[in-house]
């Protein structure tokens, strides 16, 4: 007996249902567990060529990055250190390119990684910064998705723990914090685990998750970055950076560290039915789903 007529569009009705409810498949944009880069010092660019690509963008005196197996979750990070004979704010950054994705096709993007935070100085008051950015296009580049960790600020470090902060965009600039009701009072010398989604069609955070404690963030709007006095978002994801920021403050300084391991970045469409690769269900998608229901593909 035929399926038509009512069954044709009763079919389309559901797997329209189906196509807005569940997403596809993930697409790797980069995932590393630096367990296979090579140990050592990161080097100026193009960097070590064993070490995928990762090369260090900028040290301050007595500042480096480097790839090393004595703290790990498992295996290998990669560690950045920032010294308290530096100076105030003379960072240390490592950085990579990637290959830009399509994100009008993958426009949910996900930014996980674990990290791993020491102080010399937990009874001190000083600021703490560290923090993993993505970068992109179109010139001159702008944030794109990242996080930072900071503690102390007026705040006795050991006292205060870690927390993990997102920024916004309040209409004027990006000097707006996202209220975080998960991501603080975290323990140092302790691996924690970040992962932020993000809608770029919607130019909103989706949701931030740290070690299993997840927070919904629907409607907080995606940062920008300042070009010539316009403030703009950016469409394409071109390098990840990670960095660390001696500050003194408070009469107090600290040698800081930061490592980071199994960084992964995924994006996807939300739309399961999307056969024409563009990331949205339209009535081409829909025939061709219901002409596959209706032959009992």
């Amino acid at each position: 007996m035929k399926r038509t007529g009512f069954s044709f569009f009763l079919a389309a009705y559901v797997l329209f249902f189906k196509a807005v409810l569940f997403a596809g498949e993930p697409a790797v944009f980069y995932e590393t567990d630096f367990d296979l880069l090579a140990l050592g010092a990161t080097q100026y660019d193009p960097g070590h060529p064993e070490q995928d690509g990762w090369f260090l963008a900028g040290a301050a005196d007595f500042g480096y990055g480097e790839i090393q197996d004595e703290f790990a979750n498992p295996g290998r990070a990669l560690h950045e250190h920032a010294d308290r004979n530096a100076g105030s704010w003379g960072q240390t950054i490592d950085k990579r390119f990637l290959a830009p994705p399509d994100l009008s096709i993958y426009p949910q993007v996900t930014l996980e990684v674990d990290f791993y935070a020491t102080t010399s100085n937990l009874e001190g008051r000083n600021s703490y910064i560290a923090a993993l950015e993505v970068f992109g296009g179109p010139h001159p580049g702008y944030y794109m998705i990242g996080f930072s960790v900071t503690s102390g600020n007026g705040d006795v470090k050991g006292e205060a723990g870690l927390r993990v902060n997102l920024s916004c965009f309040n209409g004027s600039d990006n000097n707006e914090s996202v209220p975080l009701t998960i991501g603080y009072n975290l323990a140092w010398e302790t691996w924690h685990h970040v992962r932020i989604v993000i809608d770029q069609s919607a130019d909103s955070y989706v949701s931030l998750t740290v070690n299993e404690q997840t927070q919904t963030l629907d409607g907080y709007v995606l940062p920008r970055s300042n070009d010539e006095g316009i403030w703009k978002r950016g469409q394409l994801m071109e390098s990840i950076q990670t960095l660390i920021v001696p500050v003194d403050d408070f009469g107090e300084s600290s040698d800081d560290d930061i490592y980071w391991d199994n960084l992964a970045l995924h994006g996807q469409c939300t739309l399961q039915a999307d056969l024409t690769g563009d990331c949205k269900v339209n009535m081409e998608d829909l025939a061709i789903l219901a002409a596959e229901w209706l032959m009992g593909v």
